[in-house]
């Protein structure tokens, strides 16, 4: 891992973030791509953790899981009288593994992946390399005395959760049997025979009429599916990438920052092409190397901007 992505990563972690996290996002860097690791810290925090570190997306990916399971686990101990109680505890422990597996996991990566986007944007809007890094370290200390308070308070919403489905599960048991089953209403005592006068052979006995009952179907009410954003547009004014093998190098958001970038590359002897693209943040510049006409080309050349201290990515035709 380059010193500067590095020093980026520290100071969005922390102390104690680096030592527990800094070894996987290293390997990471190293392959090019997150990938699965297990972390206890975020399978046992799970939304809390996920809140903690602002992985927003996770967080409202898992909060839905949670509630749709919820939804389903209750509705299982309430109302599938037929299921055996065996059954039911098999799918509810399903349930809870798979809850904590997901963050246990991808928890890592996806923190990888998130403050990678914030390093990033740092840099971007940073006029200096050591202006990024306080901007880190602010946003970061400022956050994290919230995040506690808030991932205190999603934990405790998640046991109250857990804690109504764990009443829905101890009724039937405890009552030996099914809780929808309606209790039977007390039948009269049969009158004795000899009570009841014979019928007038003038009046025949007409039959009683039995009252209109319509059968009453419960249905369950499914959880709404999140239905999927729309997709996003790409931004306007990007030119098309040129013709040959070339090395994506970086977007700045500060004009002077890309000119820098420019000269560096052009000091190393290396073509450089900058296209102005628009974003909903506003004008950047992106810097590219190229093009070559063989993959090797433009990996030497990526190499050469990895030695400057920059991120190289090598694209094909």
């Amino acid at each position: 891992m380059p010193p500067g992505t590095e020093a980026l990563y520290r100071a969005a972690l922390g102390p104690a973030g680096a030592r527990a996290y800094l070894p996987f996002f290293t390997v990471f860097e190293a392959c090019g791509r997150s990938g699965a690791v297990w972390s206890p810290r975020a399978a046992v925090g799970n939304l809390a953790w996920l809140v903690y570190w602002r992985l927003w997306d996770a967080v409202l990916a898992q909060a839905s899981l949670a509630v749709a399971g919820a939804g389903a686990l209750g509705w299982l101990w309430a109302r599938a009288d037929g299921v055996p109680v065996g059954v039911r505890v098999g799918l509810t422990a399903t349930f809870c593994g798979l809850w904590c597996a997901l963050p246990g996991l991808w928890g890592v990566a996806w923190l990888h992946g998130g403050l990678r986007q914030r390093a990033k944007l740092a840099v971007e809007e940073a006029e200096t390399f050591k202006e990024a890094l306080e901007r880190l370290e602010r946003s970061e200390n400022a956050w994290r005395l919230r995040g506690l308070g808030v991932a205190a308070a999603v934990t405790l919403a998640v046991a109250l959760l857990a804690g109504v489905v764990w009443q829905l599960w101890r009724a039937p048991v405890a009552a030996g049997e099914p809780a929808s089953a309606a209790p039977r209403p007390a039948q009269p005592p049969a009158a004795s025979a000899a009570a009841v006068p014979p019928p007038a052979a003038t009046q025949p006995a007409l039959p009683k009429p039995e009252p209109d009952l319509e059968p009453v179907v419960e249905h369950p009410v499914a959880s709404p599916a999140a239905a999927p954003g729309p997709a996003a547009p790409e931004a306007p004014g990007i030119r098309p990438r040129p013709r040959g093998f070339g090395v994506n190098v970086g977007m700045f958001a500060v004009a002077g920052n890309a000119e820098r970038v420019k000269a560096r590359l052009a000091e190393a002897g290396l073509p450089v092409l900058d296209d102005p693209v628009e974003s909903a943040r506003g004008p950047l510049t992106r810097i590219r190397v190229g093009p070559f006409d063989q993959s090797e080309q433009a990996e030497a050349a990526a190499k050469t901007v990895r030695a400057l201290g920059l991120e190289a990515r090598v694209y094909a035709p």
